[in-house]
Formats: C-alpha cells, structure tokens, sequence
C-alpha cells in the first residue's frame, strides 16, 4: 500500500533515451523518417515542405498557397476531403510557418492506407479553385484588418520590423495591403516552385509495422518530385540578415488606446552555436515561467501587469529574444525602466544559487513532460533533424541545465543583453 506520509524519492536527470527514427531515402529525392511505437493504434504523418514565409518573393503568398490546398483537387472537392477524413475519424491539417508548412494527418493506425490517397492528393493535384480563392482572400483582408486593432499584433510587426527591416521574411504578420497583391497566379507558381521538390522530408510516427513502412514509402516514392534548384536560388536571394547592432525604438500611436503593448529584445544565436542552450537558461530566469524575474517585479510587486514573458524564438536562420507585456498606459514607461533594471542586474550580479537551482528543476521537469508522448518525441527529432542539430542534442541540453553556474548565467547576459543592444516597439499610448 502507497505510504503517503513519505515522500517519494528524487532522482537526478542524466540522460534522456529519445526513440530512433529509422530513415529511408526515396527514388524521388523524398526522405521518409519512421519513428515505430506500439503504445497506442494511432499514426501521425507530417509532410514537411521547405515553403515557409522565408521562400516568398511578396507576403502572403505562402500563406495563402498553404491555405488554398485543402480548398479542393482536381479529384475531389474541399467537402469530400472534409467528409472523407471525418469519416475515419482522423484529421488534416497545414500548417504554416517562417521556414516550412506542414501537411499533417492523424488517424488510426487501421485507417492510415484509405487515408493516404486523399493526402497524396492534396499535395500532388491541388486546383487552386478561383472562387474559394476569392472567398479566402476576403477572408483574410477582414481578419487582418480585425488583428491591426489590436495592440499586441502592431507591437510585435513593429517590433520585428525594426530587427530586420520592412520587406524581411522573419517579420511578424502583414502591412494593411500586403494581401491586396495577392492572387491566383502567384500561389500557382510558388507551389509549383515550392511543394513539389526533392526537399520533402516525411516524418511517420505511431503504430507502424513492417507492412505500413512499405505502403507509405511506396506510395509516397511515386510523387512526381522535382529538382530543388530554383528554391535554393530563392533562398540566397532572399537570405540577408545582417547584424542589428544600433538600438531602436518605435511607438505605434493608439490614442483611444487605454492599454500599450511593450516588445523589447535582439536577434540571438542559432540554435546550433554554442551558447544557445546557456541562453535558454538565462531566459527562463528572467522570464520564461511563473516564478521568473519579471513576473515577481512588474507584476506581483509593482502590479503594472497581468503577466510578462521573455522567450527565444528559433528559427532556421534565425533566433528572436523578446520580452513581451500588455500594461496600463500611464505605466508603459515605468514597465520598461523596470525590465532595464531586471537585464542590469543579470548582468551585474550572479543569480543566488537557489534560484538558479528552482530554474534548473523547472526545466528538466518540463523537458520530461514535453516528451511524453510518441508524437512528442517525433517533434524533438524533427527539430534536430530540420535545424541540422546533432543527435545528442538534448543530452547536452539536459548537461547544461544540470552544470551551467551562476557566473555563466551572468556572463551570458554580459554578452547578449547589453542595453544599447536592445529594440524597443510599443503599440497605444505612452504617457
């Protein structure tokens, strides 16, 4: 019988045992990953395409391109895509983001083969139908027209705006007529360009036997890829970040406004340099949870805030380090002479060990959740595998939660968060 009177015993963290994707290289220039678990009869498919907002030419047309595929093929129309993938009780989805969009399936493990056509479908035969096109671009001019009211959506465009510059890839949301230059043709063309190459990367996680491995890498193989050659072109052409090294402030004036968003940060390293894991320890003491720095100052003690956050946002090409918060107008610049003090003391005093200690236990703590599941792991290994990261990646995570010090906290915020380095944007009033 479970003695509750005691407690129950803690052990040290050495090491996480992340399941081994098995990778198959097709015919067709495409890769399969297979991650195998018999935990539960389900399978997820991720189809990860290098067609993310940093391959256009003009904003919005991977978005769009993205949304328009579940919008009908020339086999099936949207509501039979709809009705059939309902039926088995599975879902599909795109995802778009900065550097990929993702076509993902859930399903049961029984169901994976009727269901496959329907997606291979939707990746090879999309017909881009002119009046759901015209719909979803309506839609969208509305919704963005909904979100530029909104202080924290002007905050953070501004804010990365200043970071890279107007027209970059990496910058948050759209001008108010960006989606007015968008149309058929245009989305046409960057699928054409974008979806179909040799760069496909499929990832297969869940109840996957022998004879599924075999079904999809033969389906998947007879995709009609083409040579990535043009996207790489595009990639260079595109790719030009530059050091941000002069500070920058900016105010999107709201004067209804009773409320400011506030975003303060810089562009830190890649997730593949040395000091990013260090950074991350950093950012969760300032930052990046409940019981942080800023959360104890500007919202338990000064009560300038229902919550503040800093977080590090990787991407391919880049990492974004921001601190974001909503507060009262009349203290907007009371908020930010606050987290300036916060930023100084990390970089003038070492952390007390005990605090640094109730970070690293958080973390670990979290890491162990975050991997929980099958599909969880899939999500660890894809990022290894499309940042380039080495295997061990997350054991020398977990080493430098366990080792990192005081002092290495402080010489990480002596580097990276010296405040003549720092953007500021701020959306409402600044009283």
């Amino acid at each position: 019988m479970l003695d509750r009177t005691k407690a129950p015993e803690i052990h040290e963290i050495d090491a996480v045992t992340l399941q081994i994707a098995e990778v198959t290289h097709l015919s067709n220039g495409a890769t399969l990953h297979s991650i195998i678990s018999e935990t539960q009869p389900v399978i997820r498919l991720d189809f990860v395409f290098k067609a993310g907002k940093w391959y256009e030419h003009e904003n919005g047309i991977s978005d769009m391109s993205a949304k328009m595929l579940l919008e009908g093929t020339v086999n099936h129309t949207a509501k039979q895509i709809a009705e059939k993938v309902d039926f088995y009780g599975a879902s599909l989805d795109v995802n778009h983001g900065y550097d990929r969009t993702e076509i993902t399936l859930y399903c049961m493990a029984k169901y994976v083969q009727e269901l496959l056509p329907i997606v291979l479908d939707v990746i090879e035969n999309p017909s881009f139908p002119e009046n759901e096109f015209n719909l979803l671009k309506q839609r969208s001019q509305q919704n963005l027209k909904v979100q530029r009211q909104k202080n924290s959506y002007l905050a953070t465009h501004a804010f990365t705006k200043l970071i890279y510059d107007d027209s970059h890839p990496y910058v948050f949301g759209y001008g108010e007529h960006d989606l007015d230059k968008v149309n058929r043709e245009k989305i046409q063309q960057f699928y054409q360009d974008r979806f179909l190459t040799q760069d496909l990367e499929v990832f297969a996680c869940g109840a996957i036997d022998r004879l599924t491995h075999q079904m999809l890498s033969s389906k998947i193989e007879k995709l009609q890829l083409n040579n990535s050659t043009k996207g790489v072109e595009r990639e260079k052409e595109t790719n030009r970040l530059t050091a941000n090294k002069e500070a920058k402030v900016e105010l999107v004036e709201m004067p209804e406004s009773l409320q400011s968003s506030v975003r303060i940060g810089k562009r830190f390293p890649l997730m593949d340099t040395q000091n990013y894991q260090k950074l991350l320890v950093m950012n969760e003491l300032l930052g990046g949870y409940f019981g942080s720095r800023l959360m104890k100052n500007i919202r338990e003690d000064k009560g300038y805030t229902y919550g503040i956050y800093s977080a590090m946002s990787p991407k391919e090409n880049d990492t974004l380090f921001f601190i974001g918060t909503d507060v009262k107008s009349s203290v907007t610049e009371d908020t930010i002479n606050e987290v300036k003090k916060e930023l100084a003391n990390l970089r003038n005093e070492e952390a007390p060990a005990e605090e640094l200690e109730t970070v690293k236990n958080y973390m670990l703590g979290k890491f162990l959740n975050d991997i929980n599941t099958i599909f969880e792991q899939c999500d660890k290994y894809k990022r290894i595998t499309l940042h380039g990261l080495p295997q061990d990646y997350y054991n020398n995570y977990i080493t430098t939660i366990r080792t990192i010090t005081p002092p290495e906290v402080r010489a990480m915020a002596q580097e990276y968060l010296q405040e003549q380095d720092l953007t500021i944007a701020v959306a409402g009033k600044y009283c």
